[in-house]
This record gives structure tokens, C-alpha cells and sequence, in this order.
């Protein structure tokens, strides 16, 4: 047995941003972002997720991997899972260490992302920021192309911009741009990817200096005492062996890039005294290639793998392994996780180890107290529920993979389909591999492997299968009943984790068809085209249109950049969690009840009171207020009293000195739960079946339903399910709540759309006047606030709280887009024009009602979209379920609405066996028309917008082309649509139709502008801004807004409803016009050209009023009433779009080929601002009816997960769009010549209305469906639900694999789903 190394230290030594720092009291429980953010207070990089991946914490980690040559080594790494201690020896860059708005020093990567409107709320901006300059210094910038620029941002997440701005800033360092330069813009208003970054000239990129005292670098072993484990860094293999073999099995845990460890300790609540990590154990380097075998060091990180790959890709082994990594986790996660720890961790859904074990990978044991190597299989080595095949005192060194020498054929080939393409694990990943002799001119199976990820409980081979293959002829017919026998071998049930039984028995046999037919080709047995079985994406790219602006505007029509964006791309903008905590701050942690539909019988505090640092635990007994407030919440408590209705109700709130303390003790406290007898309602189904809703049924209703359908020519019936959306904003839930003893004051500093709803909320619970409560929202990363429970514990400890959500918990308790269901009965003539539609509506408002009402009401508002029904009838209800209450979210039931509104159309269409077009053109409003509701329509330019969008997309054509390919094609089909949308803009409760507006111009000449509308990304304050230089005739850089503040605007109304630019841009207007007045009375003749700044020192000396007010109230708004069919928007915002796609039919994987854009936003206050909005909108609206998938326990639908129970809790399991999944082509064009004299500078407000135009995607998702079905010799209609995921889509994709995978339903089979 080898001696512990002699020299050891108990120390850290790293740079950060090229400063020394020696930390002598590192605890291995700090990871490199909290210790950034806390001690070192750098707040630029963001907590997004904790859990690598949202990208929002990125770093830049620098080291010297070779002494001799100098080489240093770049990475991008997720700051939230790097152990502090991992980054001995390192240079850390942060997005502070670039540039700063203070210094004037910015880095390229931060003006240009800046400069391209590439932020909105800003949050993930600086992890963006970092992440690019991770990829423009990493290689030589003369070669950088835009596809590794697309490819380098794969773990970074965005909800607001839809990356189009971003992925525009950063190809203007690519060398290959002018690959674009022959796009033709359509009009020389126009604006194109290449316009923008052929601008700048490629140069070199400034990069932050290695320290040269690092350069010289001794690592040494390193061994630190923490809080509650011990952190070991051996430096040799005997090092690390003794080790092992001292502390075996749970005494330690090995680490390298804590992508797995992280997890567990932080979910699975694992604990391991000891963490020993091997990333500088030279033997666990090692890679090289011999006559028989490649090999790769078990530290080898999956870069390096990658890299070393890409060498070798002539070896069918290797390219079969690159196909996997394509997509494989993000560049961060790749640039830390090693070879070997992922094998180490055994999951089940591995995308990598199948592809390993099919090509026989060998793996190399090492122990301290043996000489001998023992050398397993992989598929020898998984056990099972995430064991492995090692003993305790063993280290896994190195993973062999055998090349084949042989004269037979060989072939290899990796498969895997996920809920997205990027950093997402696969639904089911494989690896096959087949050895075939020649005999008489056929091909005989001599060795075989089916490996697969995603359907056991381990990375598993059909060994059955297998070798009732051996022998057998290469054919179809052998292939058909390789299906058979798979199927047979794999069991599925309902309980097996992660569902989708038939989706993932369909995969398996399209994985083998794309296997054969690769086979085949190679072996030239038929002329396969394998573009049939693959997708080679292009490099994306857009165009913009802006009409003139008008000539008597000279700022407003401008494309100002947001005022923060050099603030976003710097790190310096604040949010809530970045903000200087009061020295006698505590941390909060809610308690959170883990049944749903339960009686509390008893709470203990026991153990969580042992907690060192524990101050208090506070529940419904605390409030000194009312526990059900009413106001805005009238059924909601603060903490449960009695019954907890759901998972996830906040039962109290641990506050304690430290966030870890508070952590730690919050799931110390237990909780004794008496079952009810009532039924579990988990579900719509569930609702209606008992009966089980919220109010009575609302009723919109216009002519004469029952004898339109009674005398129409035809009739047709439907139902259709629409899922819910997670918000997946970037900063979770976070307030600080200041109480003060001074005259009963509290100070609440919050994310919140509403100030004033969380200012008199705050009230009623703490039992005092509105006047007292101080709201301040400077910016918001897209959260809302639960600051009600930080509150009561404030005022009970008489200290600050501190209270920011965990990722999981935020998606857990914080409620979601409102799931619907629908059914209708619509009637028509031959021509398809609509005669009569009666519709019925459920939505899931979860436990308690919140906005659920007000949702449905919406949403019937919205029903006929830009259809004229003569007679209709709107009836909805909302469901009362044990599920967290949902709520709010961009659309507010709008986009569930339209969405059945247009199925309907197609569904007609289908029947008519004509083109859908063809239906919305005969029965689109016209110009005096009225709704359903009553209002006469003004403005109405749909009619106008279709006809010129038809014609600058060449939707015709293209239409052609469509029908064209998919005739060619058998296995890839395309498909192609037109939706238009009209949409609502204006409360419908007239009260909250008003705003405030206060300005202050000093007498240097600078001003200050307030108003009700919180910046939560939309650029609010810098359209406000806009309109108050407008207005002033001041310049733009002369006038800011600090925050909202309740205590400076009183009574405003909810940042909401796309109609917050025009209600509060009116005020500002309003009070900038008065202070222009008093100004203007000033000039005289002889003054005339006086200066700005002149103007107001000589108002100030002539006692003018330098303060205005503004206030608006928008007319001839009143109360929607249903039973009077009255109700009334200010206008609508109208727009359309085209989408055409490609589909793999065979696993429901799809690219968005071309997006056109042609909305009306009046006058825009600034265009490329409000081109943000469509961008960011319409990709939301692609994620809620394609890809984001809520997944609830119960059951009927997923009896894998405990019932009330949300799977889909973090950016693992529920997957928003991505940088790959914005259009290929993507075109976005303001409507020229539109007015709007009910809004500020005849603007539109346009937050809301683009993301509608995602249902574009999800119907040309369907047309591709349905070439395909009739290839089948399927001619019917179907339903397709929404979210059309990837497994949706498959099934109804109806052939031979779902046949034998569904039986005999399988063409009318539909996927479970959460509704």
C-alpha cells in the first residue's frame, strides 16, 4: 500500500479577474458562484437554476496545462456547480473582469450584445457575455465560424429576446459571414444578419491577462476541513488510491466536474463526509491509440473527448461517438464533466454509455492494495438503479474501446431523441453495432448489439435478441422481427420512470429502420437517401422591415437601445439578490407542505431549532394581520391554517442567520398530516367528474346557436386539450422586506408587475395602513413576488428578510399558464363559410382562484380570433383542483383560445378537402364588423396584412415546393401555415385603465421621470424616456428612471396586459407637456435657440415649477358584463405569420425552416425594441405549443410520479426553447402606413399578441403530420393536442412501428399528458 502524499496544504490560491486571492478558510460547501457573489460581492454572474442549466452563472476558468510550452486552457463553466475549492491554481474571469460602464473600458462581447438589442430583462445577459467570450478567445478568431458560435451557446437560456439579437452579435466575430452576403432585403428598409456584422472588421480580441504568477503554478495536494465535509485534492494515482482505501464506499465521493455530485447533495439530499477530486491525476489524462484499441483516460473531460474524436473521425467508432455528443449536455457542462464520472454515475437515460457499450468498451479498475488491473465490460458494469459493478476501494482509471480488426463489415451508429436538441437527455438514446459476413451474395449477422438509454433502469443490451440474431441474413424481413423480438425483451409498464411507453417502443423500432437503411446503403443494397434520416442544420440568420418614421417625430420612432443594456452585458445592473444586504439581515426558507388535499395535525420545530444560526420559525399563528387577506387573493392564506390543498402550500418560513442555515432547517421541520376524505382532483377530468369548479358557468352568447346548427349544411364536433406553461423566468422569486421602528414602516425592495397590489396586500396581513408599506421594483428578471411570508417574519423578528425561491421550488408552488380543455360543435356551408359555433371551456385554475376566472373571461373574448361567427356561444368553467393555483401568464387565455379557434378552421378544412386559407380569408372580420361582445372593429387591417404578407413570404410557391418535397421525400416531411391574430389590448375592468406620472427637471437640466410600470424587460423605461425627450425637446441621455416606487406613484395598475406603455406613456406625456408649457413661456424672440440646459437654469430663477404630474385615464372604457354580451378593448394589435417546418416523421424531432412576420404595431415608439418583443414572444409561444411540457403526478395519466407531484421542476426536466430551436430563416417586417389614435404617438402595445402567432408553428407541425398519414393512406382528420411535443407528434405519424408499439389503436392513439 502506497504512503499519502507528504506535502499537503490547507489553502486555496487563485485569481480572479487578474487579482490574487489566498483563502485560508474556503469551506468545500461553497461553490465558486456563491463565494463570488458573497464574499467577494461580484453579483454579475447570476443564480438562474443551480443547477447548470440555464447558463446564467457562467465564468470563464483560465489554467496552465503545460509548463514547457506555456499552453493555457480556456473554459466556460456553470459557476453554481464548481466547488470553490475545484479552482486552486486558476484564473477566473467574471463579467466584471471585462469591462465596465464606469471605467468606459467595455470588452467587444459586451457593446456588440449591447448594440444588437441582444437584452431585455437582462438576467441571463452577463452568463451570455461570458459565454461568448469564452468562444471568440478560445481559438484563434481568423477560423471562429458561425456554426461554432451557434454550437458554443448550447447552455445558455433566454426567455425574453428569442435569440435572434444575439446570435446577430455574436457572428460578427465569425470569419465566414460573408456566407450571407448574398441575401437580397426586401426593401431598403430593411435590415439583414449580414448588414449588422459585416460591419465589423475582423480583428483581434482583447483578452483579460493570465497572471504570469500562475504560469509557474505548483499544484500540491490539498486537503480542507469544512463545516460538514472534508475537501481532498490528491496529485498522484498512488495518492488517490490510498485515499480510497482508506475512506471506501460512502466514507468519500470522487468528483471531477461535480455536474452529478452537485445534484445529489442539492436534491437528493445526499451527504458525503469526504469529497476527493481527481481532476490532476496525470494517469486519469492519458489518451492514446493503438492497433487495438483507443484509449481515454477516466478524466478525460468531454471536450477533450470530443476534440481528440474529431481526429480520429475516420474510425467509424468515433464518428458514431460524435453523432452522440452533438447534442450532447452544453459547452459548460462538457468542459468539466469527465468520461469516467459519467460512467461512474450509472443513468439510466445515459446518452453516451449505449454507444460505449455497443462498441464493446472495456473498463480499468484500479485499488491500492492490488497490483492486478481488473478489467470489466461496460455492459458488466451497471447494475441497476444507478449501482455499479466496483468495489468500495476501487478507482476507475481508464476506458478502453476495442477497434476492430477484422475482414468482415462493420458498422456503428449512434441514435438518441429528446424533449429538445439541445442539453437535454434523451427519451431514448441507442447504440447499435452489427459485424456481417459475406455468403452468396448476401450478408450474414456474425455479431450484433442493441444498447439502449431511457428504458430500464440502466444503460441495457437486448441480449436475447442478440443472439437469436447470429446467423441470420441481413433483410427486412429479419428486421421486422428484430421489432418483435425488442419489444418482447424490453418490458414497459406504466410505472416505469419517465413514461411515454408507446412513444419510447416506437423509438426503438425507428432507430433500427435508420440503422438498416444506413447498413444497406453502405453496403450499396439500395440507393437509401440518408438526408432522409438526418438533418444537416443550416446556420440561422434574419431580416427586419421598420417603416419611416414619421417626420414630425424626431426621438419617438427611433431605435433607442434599452437604457440598462450596457448595464445588463457589464453585470452592473442590480437586481433584488444583488443588492447590499443591511448588516442584520436574515435569511428566509418556506415550509412547504409535501401531500396535497391533507389536514395539518401537528408542526414539530424540534430539530430545525438546533440549527446553528436558527432564529425563528413563523406560521399562520404570527400574523398580525389577516391570514386571508382578500383583495387580489380572496381564497388564498398566507400559511395554510388548516388544510393544505396541495404540494407545495407554504405551511411557515424558517428564518435563520445564514441562506444555508435557513435551507438546512426548513427541511428539518415535521410536519404530521391527518388524510381527508374528499377526492384527490389532480386533473380536468377529475374536476368534471366531480363537479368540482369555482363559481357558476359564464355564458357569451351572440345570435342564435341552436338553429344555426340546426340548419346548417355541415356540422362538425371536437375536443381539444391544451397544456400549461411554466413563466421559466431567469430570476426566481426574490424580496427583502426592511421593517422599521420608526412610525411602523416597512420597506418591501421586490420583482413584482404590481407594486401596489404586494404594497396593500402587505397591509391587510401585517394589520396596518397602505400609507406605511413601501414598494421598490427597479428591475425584475421576470419574476413575481412571495413576499407576504417575508413580511410576517419580518415584523415578528424585528429584522430584515431575506427570501429568494430555489429553481425547483419557483416552478413547484409559484403556478402556471392555465391548462384547457375545450369542446365544440361547429356549423358551416360547402363554401366554409362559419355559420354557428358552440363552444364549451374548462381551465384549471389549481386550488385556490386567483386570476383563473378573469383567464377564462379573456379567453372567451378571444375565442373567434379574426373570424366572423355569426352566431356563437362561449361557455366556460374553471375548475377547482388539489394542484398550486394557477395564474397569470403573457396571453392571459388568449393564446389557449386561438389556438382552439384555428383547430377548428383546420378541422374544417380537412373536412372540405380544401386549404385552410381559403376558410379564414371568406370569414376574416371586416372593417365595422362587430365582436361577439359587441365592439365595432376600427383599424382593421388583417384583410391588408394577409395580402402583403402573402406575397413578401411567397406563401403560394412555397406552398408548391412543400407538396413537391414531401412527394420526394418519404421520411422527412415539411409543412406550411398562415395564421393571423387579433388581439385584445386594454383591461376590461375599467378601473385599472389609469396611470401616474411624476417629473422633476433640475437645474442642471436633468431629469427624472417616475411612473407606474415596472421594467420587467418590455424597455417600459426606455420608451418612456423616449416620450418624455419627445416631449421636452431635451436630449435622451439628460433624462433617467430610477425604479418604481410606490411612495412616488400611488395606486398603479399591473405592469401587464400589453397595455402598460400606453396607459403610462400618456401620463409621462401629460406631465412633460405641462412642464413644456411653463418652459415655453419663457422664450421670447431673442432667446430662441437658447440651450436646454439654459432654459431650465433660467425657469429655476424665475420660480417656474420644475415638477409636474401627469395622469391619464384611457375614454370610453367600461366593465365587461357577459350577461349583457358588453365588453371593450382600446384597439387591437393585428398581425400574422407564415412558418414552414421539416419533420423527421420517424421520432418527431422538427427544425423551423423559415419564419414570416408581418404585424401592426400603429406607429412604433421604437421599433427594434418592439421587434424584440415579437421575436421573444413568438419563441415563448413555439416553446408553450410544441416543446414545454408540464408533467403532474397522478393516477390515470402518470402513475411514475407521486400523486400532486410536479416532475417538470427544473431546466432538466422541462425544456423551453433553445438557441438551435429559433427559425433558420427568420424575417420580422412592422406594418407601414397604420395609425392608432387611441394610444400615445399612435403606438400599439405588442407584449402579448406575438406569442399567439406560435400556433403558426404548431399547425405547420400538423400539415407535415398529415402528409405523412396520408402516404399511410390516412385521409381523416385528427386531433393533435397541445404541446405537439417531439412524442406527439411521432404517434400521430401513424405506420408500421406505431402499429406494432400501440396495437390496434394506434391511428387514433394520443399520448398522456397533464390537463
Amino acid at each position: 500500500m502506497k504512503e499519502k502524499h507528504a506535502s499537503t496544504t490547507d489553502y486555496l490560491l487563485f485569481y480572479v479577474n487578474g487579482k490574487e486571492v489566498i483563502e485560508r478558510h474556503a469551506d468545500p460547501e461553497w461553490t465558486l458562484l456563491w463565494y463570488l457573489r458573497n464574499k467577494l460581492r461580484l453579483t454579475g454572474s447570476k443564480l438562474g437554476c443551480g443547477e447548470g442549466g440555464c447558463g446564467a452563472c457562467t465564468v470563464l476558468i483560465s489554467q496552465c496545462i503545460d509548463k514547457e510550452s506555456g499552453e493555457i486552457e480556456h473554459r466556460t463553466i456553470n459557476g453554481c456547480l464548481a466547488p470553490l475549492c475545484s479552482i486552486d491554481g486558476c484564473h477566473v474571469i467574471t463579467v466584471e473582469g471585462l469591462g465596465s460602464t464606469n471605467k468606459s473600458n467595455l470588452h467587444p462581447t459586451q457593446t456588440r450584445l449591447a448594440e444588437f438589442y441582444a437584452s431585455q430583462c437582462g438576467f441571463c445577459t452577463p452568463g451570455m457575455v461570458m459565454s461568448l467570450y469564452g468562444t471568440v478567445t478560445s481559438k484563434d478568431a481568423s477560423t471562429l465560424t458561425m456554426a461554432d458560435i451557434e454550437e458554443s451557446l448550447d447552455g445558455n437560456l433566454c426567455r425574453c429576446t428569442g435569440y435572434r439579437p444575439i446570435l446577430d452579435a455574436a457572428k460578427s466575430f465569425a470569419c465566414d459571414i460573408e456566407k450571407f452576403s448574398k441575401e437580397k432585403p426586401s426593401s431598403t428598409n430593411t435590415s439583414t444578419t449580414f448588414d449588422k456584422c459585416s460591419i465589423f472588421t475582423q480583428q483581434s480580441i482583447d483578452q483579460v491577462q493570465f497572471p504570469e504568477q500562475l504560469r509557474d503554478y505548483l499544484p500540491q495536494s490539498i486537503h480542507i476541513k469544512g463545516s460538514s465535509m472534508d475537501w481532498y485534492r490528491p496529485i498522484t494515482l498512488a495518492e488517490l488510491l490510498y485515499l480510497r482505501h482508506t475512506y471506501p464506499g460512502d466514507q468519500s465521493k470522487l468528483i471531477f466536474g461535480n455536474t452529478r455530485v452537485q445534484l445529489e447533495r442539492k436534491f437528493e439530499q445526499r451527504i458525503y463526509p469526504r469529497l476527493i477530486t481527481v481532476t490532476h491525476i496525470k494517469q486519469l489524462q492519458e489518451i492514446k491509440q493503438t492497433n487495438d484499441a483507443i484509449y481515454f483516460g477516466a478524466g478525460v473531460t468531454f471536450t477533450r473527448f470530443k476534440n481528440k474524436l474529431m481526429e480520429w473521425k475516420d474510425n467509424s467508432i468515433c464518428q458514431a461517438l460524435l453523432d452522440q455528443l452533438k447534442h450532447f449536455a452544453s459547452t459548460q457542462i462538457r468542459n468539466v464533466a469527465s468520461l469516467g464520472g459519467h460512467i461512474i454515475a450509472a443513468l439510466p437515460n445515459s446518452d453516451i454509455n449505449p454507444i460505449l457499450q455497443a462498441a464493446g468498451a472495456l473498463l480499468e479498475l484500479h485499488r491500492s492494495d492490488s497490483t492486478e488491473v481488473r478489467i470489466i465490460s461496460l455492459s458488466e458494469f451497471f447494475l441497476g438503479e444507478y449501482r455499479v459493478a466496483i468495489a468500495d476501494n476501487e478507482v476507475l482509471v481508464a476506458i478502453r474501446i476495442p477497434l476492430l480488426n477484422s475482414s468482415n463489415q462493420y458498422f456503428i451508429q449512434s441514435y438518441k431523441q429528446a424533449c429538445r436538441r439541445d442539453d437535454s437527455k434523451g427519451i431514448v438514446s441507442a447504440g447499435f453495432q452489427v459485424e456481417l459476413e459475406s455468403e452468396k451474395n448476401q450478408w450474414k449477422i456474425i455479431k450484433i448489439c442493441f444498447a439502449f438509454g431511457g428504458v430500464a433502469s440502466k444503460t441495457i443490451e437486448a441480449k436475447h435478441t442478440q443472439q437469436a440474431l447470429i446467423g441470420s441474413l441481413w433483410t427486412k424481413e429479419t428486421i421486422n422481427q428484430t421489432n418483435e423480438l425488442l419489444l418482447k425483451e424490453i418490458i414497459l409498464n406504466e410505472t416505469s420512470p419517465g413514461g411515454r411507453i408507446e412513444y419510447k417502443r416506437t423509438l426503438i423500432q425507428s432507430f433500427l429502420f435508420k440503422f438498416y437503411s444506413y447498413v444497406c446503403h453502405q453496403l450499396k443494397q439500395f440507393n437509401a437517401d440518408l438526408n432522409e434520416f438526418s438533418y444537416h442544420r443550416a446556420t440561422s440568420h434574419g431580416q427586419q422591415t421598420i417603416p419611416e418614421r414619421p417626420s414630425s417625430q424626431k426621438i419617438i420612432g427611433s431605435s433607442i437601445p434599452h437604457r440598462s443594456a450596457y448595464l445588463h452585458t457589464t453585470g452592473e445592473a442590480i437586481y433584488i439578490g444583488d443588492m447590499s444586504f443591511p448588516m442584520d439581515i436574515l435569511h428566509a426558507a418556506l415550509v412547504l407542505s409535501t401531500k396535497a388535499n391533507v389536514r395539518i395535525k401537528h408542526i414539530d420545530i424540534e430539530q430545525a431549532s438546533k440549527v446553528p444560526g436558527f432564529v425563528s420559525f413563523v406560521s399562520h399563528v404570527d400574523v398580525p394581520g389577516l391570514n386571508k387577506p382578500n383583495g387580489s387573493l380572496p381564497d388564498e392564506e398566507v400559511f395554510v391554517s388548516s388544510i393544505a390543498l396541495c404540494i407545495g402550500a407554504i405551511i411557515g418560513v424558517v428564518v435563520c442567520e445564514t441562506e444555508q442555515s435557513a435551507e438546512i432547517a426548513s427541511k428539518l421541520i415535521q410536519i404530521d398530516y391527518e388524510s381527508l376524505s374528499t377526492p384527490l382532483i389532480l386533473s380536468i377530468e377529475d374536476a368534471i367528474e366531480y363537479e368540482s369548479y369555482f363559481d357558476n358557468e359564464i355564458c357569451l352568447q351572440q345570435g342564435d346557436i341552436e338553429k344555426s346548427l340546426m340548419e346548417c349544411e355541415h356540422q362538425l364536433e371536437g375536443e381539444l386539450v391544451i397544456g400549461g406553461q411554466e413563466h421559466f423566468y431567469m430570476e426566481t422569486n426574490v424580496c427583502m422586506v426592511i421593517p422599521s421602528k420608526d412610525d411602523q414602516e416597512i420597506t418591501l425592495h421586490l420583482a413584482t408587475q404590481s407594486p401596489t397590489a404586494a404594497q396593500e396586500l402587505t397591509a391587510l396581513v401585517l394589520g396596518r395602513d397602505t400609507s406605511r408599506i413601501r414598494c421598490h421594483t427597479k428591475r425584475i428578471g421576470g419574476a413575481l413576488p412571495i413576499c407576504l411570508a417575508a413580511a410576517v417574519a419580518a415584523v415578528k423578528v424585528g429584522r430584515p428578510v431575506f427570501l429568494q425561491l430555489e429553481r425547483h421550488t419557483d416552478i413547484s408552488i409559484t403556478g402556471h399558464r392555465h391548462p384547457f380543455k375545450i369542446k365544440y360543435k361547429v356549423g358551416f356551408d360547402r363554401e366554409g363559410q362559419l355559420q354557428g359555433l358552440d363552444i364549451q371551456m374548462w381551465n384549471d385554475g389549481g386550488c385556490t382562484l386567483d386570476a383563473s376566472k378573469a383567464v377564462m373571461e379573456l379567453a372567451m373574448l378571444h375565442m373567434s380570433n379574426t373570424y366572423q361567427f355569426p352566431n356563437i356561444r362561449i361557455r366556460g368553467r374553471v375548475c377547482k383542483t388539489h394542484l398550486p393555483s394557477n395564474t397569470a401568464f403573457r396571453g392571459f387565455g388568449g393564446p389557449q383560445a386561438i389556438l382552439a379557434c384555428e383547430t377548428i378552421i383546420e378541422h374544417m378544412a380537412t373536412y372540405l378537402q380544401c386549404d385552410a386559407l381559403t376558410i379564414r380569408r371568406r370569414n376574416l372580420f371586416r372593417e365595422g364588423d362587430k365582436t361577439p361582445y359587441g365592439q365595432v372593429l376600427e383599424q382593421w387591417n388583417v384583410p391588408r396584412i394577409l395580402d402583403e404578407l402573402l406575397q413578401s413570404s411567397d406563401f403560394i410557391q412555397r406552398q408548391v415546393n412543400v407538396e413537391q418535397f414531401n412527394r420526394e421525400s418519404i421520411y422527412r416531411k415539411r409543412g406550411i401555415s398562415l395564421i393571423p391574430v387579433k388581439f385584445g389590448i386594454g383591461f376590461v375592468v375599467a378601473f385599472l385603465n389609469q396611470a401616474g406620472a411624476l417629473v422633476h427637471v433640475y437645474k442642471d437640466g436633468s431629469v427624472v421621470v417616475h411612473h407606474g410600470g415596472t421594467e420587467l424587460g418590455q424597455s417600459i423605461h426606455t420608451k418612456m424616456i423616449a416620450i418624455a425627450a419627445e416631449v421636452l425637446r431635451c436630449e435622451i441621455h439628460r433624462i433617467r428612471i430610477s425604479e418604481t416606487s410606490t411612495d412616488l406613484i400611488h395606486n398603479t395598475s399591473p405592469t401587464g396586459g400589453s397595455v402598460s406603455s400606453d396607459i403610462n406613456g400618456m401620463a409621462v406625456k401629460d406631465a412633460c407637456e405641462q412642464l413644456r408649457q411653463r418652459l415655453d413661456t419663457l422664450i421670447t424672440d431673442e432667446n430662441r435657440d437658447i440651450s436646454w440646459e439654459a432654459l431650465v437654469s433660467q425657469a429655476y430663477y424665475a420660480r417656474v415649477d420644475l415638477c409636474a404630474r401627469g395622469f391619464y385615464v384611457m375614454p370610453k372604457m367600461f366593465d365587461m358584463d357577459f350577461t349583457k354580451n358588453k365588453a371593450t378593448y382600446n384597439y387591437f394589435t393585428q398581425g400574422a405569420a407564415v412558418t414552414e417546418v421539416e419533420l423527421d416523421v420517424l421520432t418527431g424531432d422538427w427544425h423551423i425552416l423559415r419564419v414570416d412576420i408581418l404585424m401592426d404595431v400603429g406607429v412604433s415608439l421604437n421599433p427594434q425594441i418592439d421587434i424584440g418583443q415579437i421575436e421573444g414572444g413568438f419563441m415563448q409561444g413555439v416553446g408553450l405549443y410544441t416543446m414545454e411540457e408540464l408533467q403532474w403526478g397522478d393516477e390515470k395519466q402518470h402513475q411514475w410520479i407521486p400523486p400532486g407531484e410536479l416532475y417538470t421542476r427544473g431546466p432538466d426536466t422541462y425544456k423551453i426553447p433553445s438557441f438551435s430551436d429559433v427559425p433558420i430563416d427568420f424575417r420580422v417586417s412592422l406594418l407601414s402606413d397604420s395609425l392608432n389614435p387611441r394610444a400615445v404617438y399612435s403606438s400599439k402595445g405588442i407584449g402579448e399578441p406575438p406569442l399567439v402567432l406560435g400556433t403558426s408553428v404548431f399547425f405547420a407541425l400538423k400539415q407535415a403530420c398529415i402528409a405523412y398519414r396520408k402516404q399511410q393512406g390516412l385521409h381523416d382528420y385528427f386531433t393533435l393536442h397541445s404541446p405537439a411535443t417531439v412524442e406527439r407528434l411521432r404517434m400521430v405519424c401513424t405506420d408500421e412501428f406505431t402499429r406494432r408499439a400501440c396495437g390496434a389503436e394506434h391511428e387514433t392513439f394520443q399520448p398522456k399528458g397533464s390537463y
